[in-house]
């Protein structure tokens, strides 16, 4: 998180796995929304971070003045990836 606030728009870096080939890698919030800009809604998915309940497509939302990424769960926008553990 960038230290100015703890909503979406300022999530700084997001850490990711391919699950197809088990890369790695961490990329910036304008290179998540790039990423999911080019290749759809249907390509980074992210994990409840509750176990029992499924996970969600991660998403572009904008508040305006920035882009950010965000995941849409039962009909509302939601905060699953707020809740992942900070690397």
């Amino acid at each position: 998180m960038e230290p100015s606030g703890r909503a979406h728009e300022h999530i700084a870096q997001l850490q990711w796995v391919n699950e197809a080939n088990g890369a790695t890698g961490v990329s910036t919030r304008a290179e998540m929304v790039a990423f999911i800009e080019k290749t759809g809604d249907h390509s980074v998915w992210c994990p409840d971070r509750s176990p029992q309940k499924p996970g969600q497509w991660v998403h572009v939302n904008s508040n305006g003045w920035a882009k950010y990424v965000q995941t849409f769960a039962d009909g509302r926008w939601s905060d699953n990836l707020l809740a992942l553990p900070l690397f």
